[in-house]
């Protein structure tokens, strides 16, 4: 059992963990920070 236990702590931190990262990525793409393929436009391109 406690091996169980051990392996659904770490899915819920890893889940936590993917969460968190896509929901930075979304809120960076809805500001503007994310290139749209439009180097006239995008700060990021050489």
């Amino acid at each position: 059992m406690p091996a169980i236990l051990g392996n659904i702590i770490v899915i819920t931190v890893l889940a936590a963990v993917v969460a968190l990262a896509v929901r930075s990525l979304w809120k960076s793409h809805k500001s503007g920070g994310g290139c749209n393929g439009d180097c006239g436009n995008c700060r990021g391109c050489h």
